[in-house]
């Protein structure tokens, strides 16, 4: 369910978003061995494995360095383009009754509806716009991104400064843990749940300097921190 949160699935809930994803493997996995629905459940798959692909991890890198999810993602497009062949329970279904034709699209139609969600789904994930902001943080002072705001966000940090920046998240409930320690030139991605605080501490005598691109919920409270107070 945190997982699902930090990707920005909290709208109306991340418990739906999180039991729909493990039904839709399961289910979608089922449909697929036995060729039954096939490209109705290699398009739902498709899409989860789209978001595992190329939104969750941190650096997608399509054809080279490529991921096993990136790797299903490809297979499952293959699938709802060419459907269950003549083994599939679709193809015995079909070629004997007429009525369940209806609920299995042609091959026209499915590789159209393959293209159309691959590129829906490419412009909504990296078209979607976000916060940039190029970071100066003070000697000794903590930076504030964030607090009691209702959806979760995605921080994209690199260090383009000279000295490292300790990087924490501080939960609505309170506490606080750390999250990542940037040496100059390093490069994280990092997620904050609904309601934390992105806190980025200058330990140094130096300035420090971050490009931040902050995706999710960017509606968010921002400023030097004294004493756990903005």
């Amino acid at each position: 369910m945190q997982q699902v949160a930090n990707l920005g699935f909290t709208y109306p809930s991340p418990y739906l978003w999180a039991w729909l994803a493990c039904w839709g493997e399961f289910a979608g996995g089922l449909l697929i061995a036995f060729g039954l629905l096939t490209r109705l459940g290699a398009v739902q798959l498709a899409f989860q494995f789209f978001i595992i692909a190329f939104v969750w991890y941190e650096k997608p890198e399509p054809v080279l360095g490529m991921y096993y999810q990136q790797l299903l993602f490809w297979c499952f497009v293959l699938v709802t383009v060419v459907g269950g062949g003549r083994y599939s329970l679709d193809y015995l279904l079909t070629h004997n009754t007429n009525w369940v034709r209806r609920l299995v699209p042609t091959r026209p139609v499915a590789a159209t509806g393959a293209a159309a969600l691959t590129l829906f789904l490419a412009t909504a994930c990296w078209a979607g716009g976000g916060l940039n902001s190029d970071l100066l943080i003070e000697p000794g002072k903590q930076f504030a991104l964030g607090g009691g705001q209702p959806g979760a966000f995605r921080v994209v940090a690199r260090n383009t400064g000279k000295v490292p920046v300790e990087i924490k998240e501080r939960p609505h409930g309170g506490g606080i843990f750390g999250k990542a320690t940037l040496a100059p030139g390093q490069r994280a991605t990092l997620r904050f749940l609904p309601g934390s605080t992105a806190l980025l501490l200058n330990p140094s005598n130096q300035k420090a300097r971050l490009d931040l691109h902050v995706t999710g919920d960017t509606n968010l409270s921002m400023g030097y921190e004294a004493n756990g107070k903005q």
